[in-house]
């Protein structure tokens, strides 16, 4: 028998979800970590670099963030979707397209997306060319999101059980996806504004009708801020669709369906419950604020100080979803081996519930209190007000939901040994650092050497998630797209 052509060789390798995570995984670190360089070529804060319609807006920033981290994050999210939920099954159209968004489409889109986002800055910079190449990798993202809802709603038809018979945490995942969706179309609103302005005519006339009655007839003004409110609504719509989706996708792995008894699925199906009316309520909201003409209210206002109605109901999404931990860790204290807790003395584990703890006393907790207490961040102070904002985005939302979707595809393809209990002490380690020393800089004292320490952390992080994606990556089976009926799971024999 001859022996297999590069070409096949290549091809069957692209289409293994094993490599296809580790690939988004390695590339979004080594991204990130050249954000040193990539400051002193192209200065990411540089004022030069704002846009006339969204001037309160880092785009520079913002589009090295979406090349580093977003597009091999949602790659990643997608390959673990795939297998945990078993879409390789699916047959006919949605089936194939499934299979070629995600793992021939994110193999592509991630070193488009990050190569080109180390460049992409809102004027002619290198003829457009970055600007186009990740806006290329922006519609494979959306294809994938569009695949995933197709195929996820063909799943219960295609298998012949019917949709009763996927729980709450399939659902809430295809409508994190959907919401998603809605984010990315947002996103694009702005983005087209922003590079080519109010044209054609159609888009001044649609913002003189939705801001009239605010702002009065068409100028730059009511364009800047339909242009702004569009965008950040994208952002925080996004946030919250993904934070749900890596909720109910770490339930279902961990067998929120079949294996979770009493208190704790009963619990968890609350949590699912508030999650799916907090999206929805979200996705509202954002939808008539940041297409429409609604200004979101400010609640328990009091002078400055009060919290914002849309980041309420992004606190009720992560409130259901503070639900789903009780249920996980009732059902990881009940998960045991001849007596041993097996979940509850995995260090893996444990590095993701500390992650989901930390985006709790990041976000919300510490939001909060500053929202409450606005009156003194809005003025003396105003540096640990900005310092916040930087540390919240960058680690509430941009690592730790990230980490803990790492940390799921390293349960799923079978990390072990040695290795994962490294791979685990590491992240361990670098969360617990960097968000100790990551508070006390934006929150107590503006000292240098506790943002590098903090940094320091993040290195620790960003090392134990590469030793883990290349440790997958080298084991010498190869995962193919069957892998989604041999997903590895705690069965607590």
């Amino acid at each position: 028998m001859s022996a297999p052509s590069t070409s096949s060789g290549l091809k069957n390798r692209i289409f293994d979800p094993r490599f296809v995570f580790w690939w988004s995984i390695v590339w979004g670190i080594g991204i990130m970590a050249l954000s040193p360089l990539v400051n002193y070529i192209t200065p990411l804060l540089n004022p030069a670099y704002a846009n006339q319609w969204t001037p309160d807006i880092y785009w520079r920033l913002v589009m090295y963030w979406h090349g580093g981290i977003f597009i091999p994050w949602i790659t990643a999210l997608a390959v673990l979707v795939y297998v945990v939920f078993k879409l390789d099954s699916i047959k006919g159209i949605s089936g194939r397209l499934l299979k070629d968004s995600i793992l021939i489409g994110g193999f592509v889109a991630v070193p488009v997306a990050g190569v080109a986002g180390l460049f992409d800055v809102y004027d002619n910079f290198a003829l457009g060319v970055p600007l186009w190449t990740q806006i290329f990798a922006f519609l494979i993202g959306d294809e994938m999101a569009v695949a995933l809802v197709l195929a996820m709603l063909n799943k219960p038809r295609q298998s012949g059980k019917g949709f009763r018979s996927e729980g709450l945490a399939y659902y809430t995942v295809i409508l994190a996806i959907i919401s998603a969706i809605f984010a990315a179309v947002m996103g694009h609103i702005g983005g087209w504004i922003s590079w080519f302005g109010p044209w054609p005519s159609v888009v001044p006339q649609y913002i003189n009708y939705t801001l009239y009655s605010s702002l009065g007839f068409y100028n730059s003004t009511a364009v800047v801020t339909f242009t702004e409110n569009v965008v950040g609504s994208h952002s925080h719509l996004m946030v919250a669709s993904l934070m749900a989706g890596v909720i109910g996708l770490v339930a279902s792995y961990f067998g929120y369906d079949n294996r979770w008894k009493g208190t704790s699925k009963g619990l968890s199906a609350i949590g699912f419950a508030i999650m799916i009316v907090g999206l929805l309520s979200a996705l509202w909201v954002y939808i008539v604020s940041g297409v429409g003409n609604y200004a979101i209210p400010t609640l328990f206002e009091s002078g400055p100080n009060g919290i914002a109605f849309d980041d309420i109901l992004t606190g009720v999404v992560g409130f259901g979803g503070l639900f789903v931990l009780v249920g996980l860790l009732l059902y990881s204290k009940n998960n045991t081996n001849g007596g041993e807790r097996i979940l509850l003395r995995d260090p893996l584990f444990i590095s993701a519930i500390v992650a989901w703890l930390l985006i709790y006393l990041v976000v919300p907790i510490t939001g909060y209190y500053i929202e409450l207490n606005e009156s003194y961040f809005s003025a003396a102070g105003l540096s640990f007000d900005q310092a916040f904002t930087r540390f919240h985005q960058d680690f509430g939302f941009f690592v730790l939901p990230p980490l803990v979707t790492l940390v799921l595809g390293l349960f799923t393809f079978g990390l072990t040994g040695r290795a994962k209990r490294t791979v685990a002490y590491l992240l361990l380690s670098g969360e617990v650092i960097a968000f100790v020393f990551g508070e006390i800089y934006s929150m107590v004292d503006l000292n240098t050497i506790f943002l590098i320490i903090a940094i320091f952390g993040g290195l620790l992080m960003g090392i134990g998630a590469v030793g883990g994606a290349i440790s997958v990556a080298a084991r010498p089976q190869r995962v193919a797209v069957t892998m989604a009926s041999q997903v590895t799971k705690y069965e607590g024999a």
